[in-house]
C-alpha cells in the first residue's frame, strides 16, 4: 500500500470509536480496487468478512491476492454469473452463521445480496441484522421488494455522494476522450446526447461541453429537462428528435439507451455507459440488429447492423470510466468513511425493516476528517 496515502479510513474508525463485533460476519459484494482493499481490510478487523464477491467488470488481481492473504474468501465471477454466484455464496454464508450462532450483515454496491436474500432465503432473514449500501441502485433494489424484511442503511444520496457524482461525470468523459484519441478521433465539435441528468449526467454534460462538444440532454423526469434547458443544453424529448449525435452516453442508472433510441442513432455513433453495471443500453436489441461484430480498439466493438449502419459500442456496454483510473482514491474514500459510519448505525441500534439514509451529522464527520487529513 502507498504509505504516503492519508489514512482517511483509519482516522474515521478512531474518531467514531468503532468497536469490534465478534459475533457478526460480513457478506460483501464490491468492486475490487486499491481503495476498496483499504476499506475491506480495515472493516475486517472490526466485523470479520465471511466472503467477498467481486464485481466482474472491475477489480485487479493484486487486490484479490491481498484479501486472500488476509484469510478472506474471495470469488470473482464473470459479470454474467454475478447474481448466481451471490446467491450461492450467500447460501454458504448464511449456513456458516446459523451453524456457529452468528449474525450476518450485507455490505454491497448494487443491491444484489438484498434481492437474493428476499427472493431465495426469506426464511433466513432472522440471521441477517441488515444491509449497508453505497449506491442508488442498491436503494432502488430494496425499494422494489414487495416486503423489505431487514433494515438497509445507506449513504447513496448524501451531499458527499453528489460531489463524487461530479467526479464520476468527469471520469466518464476523460476515459472516453482517451479512447477516442487512441483511435485518432477528436471529440471537439462533435455532437453528444446524454441520457440522464442526475448528478453523474449533469457532470458528464458539462464536461463534454467544456471539451467543445455540442451537447443535448434527455431525461424521463420532466423537471430535470427543465433544469437542463435552464443550464443551456438542448433537450431531446423523443427518440425521433435525435439529431445525429456522434456520441450517446447513458448516465441514468437504469436503461436509457432504449431500443427506440438505438433505432434512431446515426451511422458510426458511439454508445457509451456512464453508470454502474451494463444496463444503460438495450444490448439485447443491439444484438438482434447486428449481423457482424468486430473489435476496432481494445475498448470498442463495431456492430454492423442489418440496415447498413455501424454502431460503436464502448467497453461492451459496461461503464467507460472502468477502462482506466476512474475517480481518485481520496474522493472515493470520503464515501467509504461514510460507509464505515453505517456499521455502528446498523449494529448499535435495533432498527425495524426499512431504508435509513446516513444522518447529516455523520456526514459532517466524514467531511471534517477528509479536510483535516488532506
Amino acid at each position: 500500500m502507498n504509505t504516503f496515502h492519508p489514512d482517511f479510513l483509519g482516522e474515521t474508525a478512531r474518531r467514531i470509536g468503532l468497536k469490534r463485533y465478534p459475533n457478526v460476519r460480513q457478506f460483501v459484494v464490491q468492486h475490487l480496487y486499491p481503495d476498496t482493499l483499504r476499506l475491506l481490510l480495515l472493516l475486517h478487523d472490526f466485523v470479520a468478512i465471511e466472503c467477498v464477491v467481486g464485481i466482474g467488470y472491475s477489480g485487479n488481481e493484486s487486490v484479490v491476492d491481498a484479501l486472500k492473504r488476509a484469510g478472506i474468501r474471495v470469488v470473482t465471477p464473470a459479470f454474467a454469473d454475478l447474481e448466481h454466484t451471490v446467491r450461492e455464496e450467500l447460501a454458504r454464508a448464511l449456513s456458516v452463521c446459523q451453524t456457529n450462532n452468528l449474525k450476518l450483515i450485507l455490505h454491497e454496491v448494487g443491491g444484489y445480496a438484498i434481492k437474493a436474500l428476499h427472493e431465495h432465503f426469506a426464511e433466513a432473514c432472522e440471521t441477517v441484522i441488515g444491509a449497508i449500501e453505497v449506491t442508488k441502485q442498491g436503494v432502488w433494489a430494496a425499494q422494489s421488494l414487495p416486503e423489505l424484511r431487514i433494515p438497509q442503511v445507506n449513504c447513496a444520496q448524501t451531499r458527499l455522494k453528489e460531489i463524487e457524482g461530479k467526479m464520476v461525470g468527469e471520469a466518464v468523459v476523460s476515459s472516453l476522450d482517451n479512447i477516442l484519441r487512441d483511435m485518432g478521433y477528436a471529440v471537439v465539435g462533435r455532437a453528444a446526447l446524454v441520457n440522464g441528468y442526475g448528478w453523474v449526467g449533469k457532470a458528464t454534460a458539462n464536461s463534454l461541453r467544456q471539451r467543445g462538444l455540442r451537447v443535448s440532454v434527455n431525461d424521463c423526469d420532466i423537471i430535470k429537462c427543465v433544469e437542463a434547458t435552464v443550464d443551456g443544453f438542448a433537450v431531446v424529448r423523443q427518440p425521433s428528435d435525435i439529431e445525429s449525435p456522434a456520441i450517446v452516453i447513458g448516465a441514468s442508472g437504469r436503461e436509457s439507451i432504449s431500443a427506440q433510441v438505438i433505432d434512431n442513432l446515426p451511422d458510426r455513433c458511439f454508445i457509451v455507459s456512464g453508470a454502474s453495471k451494463n444496463h444503460e443500453a438495450d444490448l439485447d436489441h443491439l444484438a438482434s440488429l447486428t449481423v457482424r461484430t468486430r473489435p476496432i480498439h481494445r475498448h470498442v466493438d463495431a456492430h454492423t447492423l442489418k440496415d447498413g449502419r455501424t454502431l460503436l459500442l464502448v467497453n461492451k456496454g459496461y461503464p467507460v470510466n472502468f477502462t482506466g483510473s476512474s475517480v481518485p482514491d481520496e474522493i472515493v474514500e470520503f464515501l467509504f468513511a461514510e460507509l464505515i459510519m453505517l456499521v455502528p448505525a446498523l449494529l448499535d441500534h435495533d432498527l425495524e425493516p426499512g431504508i435509513y439514509p446516513l444522518k447529516d451529522e455523520h456526514e459532517q464527520i466524514a467531511a471534517q476528517i477528509w479536510l483535516d487529513l488532506r
